[in-house]
């Protein structure tokens, strides 16, 4: 396909983040490299939300996240989700983890002019695209803990971002054949898969470096990317993540080995990641090769687990 760039950026499946530090001019200069707008929000925009001063990037795939004062911005995307989500993390709660709260307008409302609002949360990342894999695989099981009788959103289904694609090309709702720089990592990959009996749920699909640290304080769980899923699915892409993002020893897989069929949860995981890259290359997106190989120890441990 000729719109498919395959080379050497940021990730295009990282998403921006609520919280954080300043983004450095070289993580600005790769977003845009990946086509991201770096449009700032407007004054009238921080006003509405009670921010104030200049904003300031924040560090994130997509660049569209800023702080002012003590409320962070965010392009809201699909406004239906962006309401939704923050009504939801108005009242959710632990243990286990906290949530940034949602900024109301001046005038009530969640979204204004295409841009959601949330409290500036003091804390870090646990280190490159994650880190401290106890801890944030303990925090995913409380937060999808909390979220188990949460009804199912209905946007899921008007959602037709490469995120969404890819996760119904991994469980089997559309068919399609990969691109050929991922397609065999894909197959093998799909001929692990048996089905797993575990009921859908709201999960988040993004999970893995989402999660801010700060001492004395809960975990704190951003950027929610809400997907239906099973919850053990998430704990597959946070293993997934951890083992390719940042080369974490395969053995971390042991802190799911109460999970039953996890080989078959890291597969889905995988498969996700590896079909967010060719969906984003379909687009016109450029996606680093680099991405594609460090799935590798990714198949092997999920050929190991689940073959």
């Amino acid at each position: 396909m000729a719109s498919a760039v395959f080379k050497t950026v940021a990730r295009p499946h990282e998403r921006s983040r609520v919280g954080s530090t300043p983004m450095h001019s070289r993580q600005q200069a790769r977003c845009q490299v990946s086509g991201f707008s770096a449009e700032e929000p407007s004054e009238r925009v921080i006003a509405e939300f009670g921010g104030g001063g200049q904003p300031v990037r924040l560090a994130g795939g997509q660049g569209e996240t800023f702080r002012a004062g003590d409320v962070v911005l965010k392009r809201s995307g699909l406004e239906a989700e962006a309401e939704w989500t923050a009504t939801l993390f108005d009242r959710i709660a632990g243990p286990g983890f906290r949530v940034p709260r949602p900024r109301r307008s001046h005038d009530g409302r969640f979204v204004v002019h295409g841009w959601c609002a949330w409290e500036y949360v003091a804390a870090e990342h646990a280190g490159p695209n994650g880190g401290r894999w106890a801890e944030t695989i303990a925090v995913c099981r409380a937060f999808h803990a909390a979220l188990a009788n949460e009804p199912r959103p209905a946007f899921l289904d008007s959602r037709s971002d490469a995120w969404a694609e890819a996760d119904r090309l991994t469980f089997g709702e559309r068919i399609e054949s990969p691109l050929a720089p991922v397609a065999e990592a894909i197959g093998r990959l799909q001929r692990l898969l048996r089905p797993v009996a575990a009921p859908s749920q709201l999960v988040h699909g993004d999970f893995t470096a989402n999660v801010l640290f700060a001492e004395g304080e809960q975990p704190c769980v951003i950027d929610f990317s809400p997907y239906w899923r099973p919850a053990p699915f998430a704990l597959g892409v946070v293993v997934a993540d951890a083992v390719a993002w940042a080369a974490a020893d395969p053995s971390i897989a042991n802190l799911c080995a109460d999970v039953p069929a996890f080989g078959q949860w890291l597969a889905r995981g995988a498969l996700r990641r590896l079909w967010e890259l060719d969906q984003h290359a379909r687009r016109g997106r450029a996606v680093p090769e680099a991405s594609i190989r460090a799935y590798a120890p990714v198949v092997a441990l999920a050929e190991r687990l689940a073959g």
